[in-house]
Parts: C-alpha cells; structure tokens; sequence
C-alpha cells in the first residue's frame, strides 16, 4: 500500500492536434484517470513547431489530469504508444509538480494507481524544470497581440483557450481591472532562461493598463515529452 502522505502528484497537461482526441482520450479511459478536464483551443506554431503542434491556428485538444508521478508515467508511455509523440503533427506533454492537494483527492489518486498495479516505467523525458509554462489571460479580441509580444522575445508559438471571466470589485477598485465575460487563455511554454523576458513583453504591450487588461504568471515544468522539444523551444 502507497502512504497517502508520501504519494508525490502532478498534473500532467497534453496539448496534441485535435484529430488525436479519440486516441488520447481512450488512452486516459483504460487507465481509469481519477481526475481529467478536457478542452478545445487553437494553436499558433510556426517554423519548427508545426513538427510539434502542428499548422498554425490548428484546433488542438487539451487534456488537463491530475494522478500520482507513477500513474503520469504509464499515461505517457501510453500516449506515446497508441499516438507516438515521436511523430510530426502530434503533440507535446508535460508535468507540473502539486506541492498540496486536499486529503480526499490525494485518496483518489493514490487507490487509483493501486487499482491499475503498474510499476515504475521510464520515459524519455526532459530535465527537470528545464521548461515554464507561462499563462496570460487578456480580454477576448487581444490573443494576437500576446502571441506578437511573446515572438519578440524568443516564443515560438502557444495555444489559445477560450474562456469566461468572473471578477470582483476588489479587483476594480485596486487594480483598475474591468472585468469582461469572453477572456483569452493562452499558454505558452518556453525554456527557463527565456520566461522573463516573454512575459516582460507581454504585459509592456497587453498588461493590466492597456485594453488587454491582461495578467501573465509563469509555472515551473518538471518534465516534458514530445519530438526534440528542446530543438523545437530553442532558437
């Protein structure tokens, strides 16, 4: 039995092309994933990314799944297996470390791995937190200009998610924000020595006093998988 103190989890985010779906998704059926959001968005890439995500503004399907570092391992070499990540046009995944979750979902987790009784597998993944994930929410309309900010400074594409707004008064009041219904998502990942300089682009030309009214965080990546990721986030 796994110590429900000492089971380490992650989220594992999967961005492919979106005629993938039916692949993925079964892959994420078999395994009994505890936790999984699932969405649709577009992707930008050019140049040497279109090998990862594929044509620009191609509609991309992304996954969203929380479980123990054991079971994340066993799901890629899943994906790897059944959609080959190997491959050009496919996608790309990657792992966030969780440094705390609620008692209940840890439960979930952890008797989710001993249900499926895998082992420890190894993946062909890279360092650890070589990689951030940037995330910058601007209002509907600004996904351009985020994508044209972030090029300047060394991005080499993102994908987009549409999303819904819900903001308070505090924000207004403190931030100046105004807070619209229809909001942009955009996640970007990049190597570490470039995330400050991407996000310093973002915010000069869609931050919280432009009509972007955007906001940027960057989260740190422990791994990733998918064809010469590092050739393809590189210059």
């Amino acid at each position: 039995m796994i110590n429900h103190s000492e089971a380490k989890l992650e989220a594992l985010i999967t961005i492919a092309d979106h005629r993938l779906e039916d692949a993925i998704v079964n892959v994420y059926k078999s395994v009994n994933a505890p936790i999984l959001l699932l969405t649709h968005g577009r992707g930008t890439a050019k140049s040497v990314v279109y090998e990862i995500l594929g044509q620009e503004a191609l509609k991309k399907i992304l996954c969203v799944s929380i479980q123990t570092k054991i079971m994340t391992n066993h799901i890629l070499k899943q994906i790897n297996d059944h959609v080959n990540f190997g491959k050009s046009g496919t996608g790309i995944a990657f792992t966030i470390n969780l440094t705390s979750i609620s008692n209940a979902l840890s439960k979930i987790c952890v008797q989710a791995e001993e249900n499926l009784m895998i082992g420890s597998e190894d993946m062909a993944l890279t360092s650890k937190e070589a990689y951030h994930l940037i995330i910058t929410i601007v209002n509907s309309g600004f996904f351009d200009q985020v994508m044209e900010a972030a090029k300047k400074a060394g991005a080499r594409g993102g994908t987009v998610v549409h999303a819904r707004g819900l903001g308070s008064k505090e924000a207004k009041k403190y931030l100046g924000i105004t807070i619209q219904p229809e909001k942009d998502l955009i996640l970007i990942l990049t190597p570490k020595e470039k995330k400050l300089a991407i996000m310093e682009s973002i915010m000069h030309e869609v931050g919280l006093n432009t009509a972007g009214n955007g906001i940027c965080f960057s989260l740190p990546v422990d791994s990733a998988m998918g064809i010469n990721v590092g050739d393809v986030l590189e210059e």
